[in-house]
């Protein structure tokens, strides 16, 4: 395997369940009963892929696509019915943040076990120690049993060891939401850090934004394979379609994706002074308001919109938990505001991708492409995709007679 790859699988089949005993298929074969159904189930199917040092992949399906069994096999959980895996380098799997666990241990302790298990060395596991314990947020509890911690409190301590340990390959298991917001971000911030000291992440989630932030390259699985792949936004379009079943192929067609818990109404551009614009200007600040109804009270709605020019390339996007608005939702009619103080887009057209999401469990309620469409107009020049002053010096230096 060449050292530019960390991954590599070949052919890989995995079956759960027994096959029908051959006897018992001579034996329907004589009576003339023809062939017997194959109880067995194929979790994966002829599946191939490679990963290079250093990249983040997201792997999104839905749920018995296949998401799960991958990893457990990366991670040796499991063995392939056939096929072949090739890994280089250590590997950590989160996969069962609680795996492992001695209940009867206090969180220290089980640090010291799980750290050990992992090929640490006395010195190593005692000085991440204190970082470990920094990073749980746990205080006075990390030197408690374990027994007495919330499921919470046990996935922050499972996942501060996980972050924590250096490793090459990192196999990620929806285990982002473990923990208030502050600690889902240190917790991102954290694999970032992996991602760019060279690590290479695998990760399974259904939060897709967190998906998109984290992730450069995404895949789609579907009964076992790969049945899409490319950049993250394309396989979670293709997702999101496969899901809902979307009629439109075009993604800059309008289209909508909805559970019927979400009521939109309609959308506009914005003035400072909240009045209607038919256009932005270039440089000139600008709001887009939404008119929308949650038909189940959420105890932390989120919502995101993406701006898209005519080119098909995302130009801002943004997710409203991320920029500090925590408000609880209602089942009352509202207003949702989103204003754009710095505005450098360059002339052309350009639409809007609105979402509803509850930002507990990353549930998608509603998600519109193309809610709305806009022109931008005034820029001084029509180059590149943002505006903005470019200032020039010629600085001489050397024999200029």
């Amino acid at each position: 395997m060449s050292d530019d790859i960390s991954i590599k699988i070949e052919g890989l089949w995995k079956r759960y369940g027994l096959p029908v005993p051959a006897l018992v298929e001579r034996a329907r074969k004589a009576l003339g009963r023809g062939k017997t159904e194959d109880s067995s189930q194929w979790a994966i199917r002829e599946l191939n892929l490679e990963v290079r040092r250093g990249e983040t992949i997201g792997i999104v399906g839905r749920n018995g696509a296949g998401k799960s069994t991958l990893l457990k096999l990366l991670a040796g959980v499991t063995s392939p019915t056939r096929g072949r895996v090739e890994i280089h380098g250590r590997i950590f799997p989160m996969i069962e943040l609680n795996a492992g666990l001695n209940k009867e241990l206090t969180g220290r302790e089980n640090v010291r076990l799980l750290a050990a298990v992992m090929g640490m060395t006395r010195g190593e596991i005692e000085s991440k120690l204190p970082e470990i314990h920094e990073f749980t947020d746990l205080g006075i509890w990390f030197d408690k049993p374990v027994r007495m911690y919330s499921s919470g409190m046990l996935s922050r301590l499972g996942f501060g060891v996980a972050v924590n340990v250096e490793s090459d390959v990192i196999l990620i298991d929806e285990t982002f939401a473990v923990g208030d917001l502050k600690f889902q971000n240190k917790s991102l911030a954290r694999i970032k850090e992996m991602q760019q000291s060279g690590a290479t992440v695998l990760l399974v989630s259904h939060g897709l934004e967190t998906l998109q932030f984290v992730a450069r390259r995404g895949i789609l699985m579907e009964k076992g394979r790969i049945v899409a792949q490319g950049s993250t936004l394309d396989a979670i379009n293709a997702y999101e379609k496969m899901v809902f079943r979307a009629e439109e192929e075009n993604i800059r067609a309008r289209s909508r994706i909805t559970t019927e818990e979400a009521n939109i109404y309609s959308a506009r551009l914005c003035d400072e002074e909240w009045k209607t614009l038919s256009h932005v200007t270039s440089g000139v600040p600008f709001g887009i308001e939404v008119d929308l109804r949650l038909n189940r009270l959420l105890a932390r709605p989120m919502f995101s919109i993406g701006i898209q020019n005519d080119a098909g390339i995302l130009c801002k996007w943004n997710i409203s938990l991320e920029d500090g608005l925590y408000d609880p939702g209602s089942c009352d009619r509202f207003l949702v505001r989103a204003w754009y103080p710095e505005n450098y887009l360059m002339n052309g057209n350009y639409e809007i991708h609105f979402a509803v999401r509850d930002g507990a469990s990353f549930e998608t309620l509603e998600r519109i492409a193309g809610l709305l469409s806009f022109p931008v107009v005034g820029a001084a020049g029509t180059k590149g995709l943002v505006a903005g002053a470019c200032e020039w010096t010629l600085v001489t230096s050397g024999n200029c007679g």
